[in-house]
């Protein structure tokens, strides 16, 4: 009805890496345990695995979780992590993305609508330069009204059947003027990702041009290109920030979302402390009970002083496996050598 306000409720994934979150910071799942599978996950809340799989990126994108070919598994908590996942993506990764000084604060708008592509875009995206697409407008806007940033981006039309929640808000548009209406695609990198879609930018930066249209905010243009993993070029954006508010950052080497690599130790990670040594030697006895446990010892071992490719060829596994068990220790210690993957129960509702 109009005028009648609905209250937005979060993304499914959100709501499930926050209640994995909170069961982490609980000791639910031991620093070093495997989360249960995508498939338990996916049956105790009633969702596909793709939205699992959105809810597990957002985790390792905080730092709560780490991925293997073993499995999910818990990270021991650093400083500058949030006691439990944010409610949303970090602002550097929410739709379409952010320029601005940190210190800056401002508010964003949108509005989706329908317009030629600029020609860069259209060449990028094989969209006909002419002919209006599905495009959106974003504003980042200061507590005076001032246009920090202007943000326009074109979809690719098969991005509106890859992602059902864009291919509602352009069934919703129709065919309205170019004035379009109001709309929040912040969240648009979380769909892509229930998708399994893993996003990379390719940025040119060069000043804004000083037409009548584009004379605020001037200072900077930034053209972005975003591709999938296999390529194909989905969204094209310009942006346009002011020269005095403008930050480039590409710490993340382009990627719209956080890489699934395992976190890099420090030059010292490899040492391992006296009395640990003491108890992986003793599990890693050629007399000792559990074999699985002695072979994951004798790995952590191997690897103090070698990479997992030579610890692999001394031990007559695969560096893949090495590298897998050699990680769990440094990311939970003793205690996650003994907690095996496989043991890994799911959470009761």
């Amino acid at each position: 009805m109009p005028g009648q306000r609905t209250e937005r409720r979060a993304p499914a994934y959100l709501d499930i890496a926050r209640d994995l979150g909170e069961d982490i910071g609980r000791g639910r799942f031991p620093v070093g345990q495997n989360l249960p599978s995508e498939r338990q996950l996916a049956t105790t809340y009633g969702v596909n695995r793709q939205t699992v799989r959105a809810a597990l990126q957002h985790l390792r994108a905080q730092g709560f979780v780490a991925g293997d070919h073993l499995g999910t598994y818990v990270l021991a908590a650093r400083e500058g992590r949030p006691a439990r996942p944010s409610p949303g993506p970090a602002p550097a990764h929410a739709f379409p993305g952010s320029f601005l000084r940190p210190a800056r604060s401002a508010a964003g708008h949108g509005r989706l609508l329908r317009r030629p592509p600029d020609p860069w875009v259209a060449a990028a995206l094989e969209l006909p330069p002419r002919r209006a697409a599905l495009a959106y407008d974003h504003r980042l806007r200061d507590t005076d009204g001032r246009t920090l940033q202007s943000a326009g981006s074109w979809f690719a039309p098969v991005l509106t059947v890859l992602l059902p929640g864009l291919g509602r808000a352009a069934w919703a548009l129709g065919e309205e003027p170019e004035s379009g209406r109001e709309a929040d695609l912040t969240e648009l990198y979380g769909w892509a990702a229930a998708a399994g879609l893993r996003l990379r930018a390719a940025d040119s930066v060069q000043l804004a041009r000083g037409t009548a249209e584009h004379a605020s905010p001037g200072g900077l243009e930034v053209r972005r290109t975003i591709a999938d993993q296999h390529g194909r070029p989905l969204i094209g954006t310009v942006f346009r920030i002011a020269d005095e508010q403008a930050e480039l950052r590409y710490a993340d080497s382009q990627a719209i979302l956080p890489a699934e690599g395992r976190p890099r130790p420090s030059g010292g990670a490899n040492r391992i402390a006296d009395p640990d040594r003491a108890v992986l030697h003793s599990w890693a006895s050629p007399n000792a009970p559990d074999r699985g446990l002695a072979l994951r010892a004798r790995i952590v071992l191997a690897c103090e002083h070698a990479s997992a490719e030579e610890a692999a060829g001394r031990l007559g596994h695969s560096a893949q496996l090495v590298a897998a068990w050699r990680d769990r220790f440094r990311a939970g210690g003793l205690q996650a050598l003994e907690a095996s993957p496989r043991k890994a129960r799911s959470r009761p509702r």
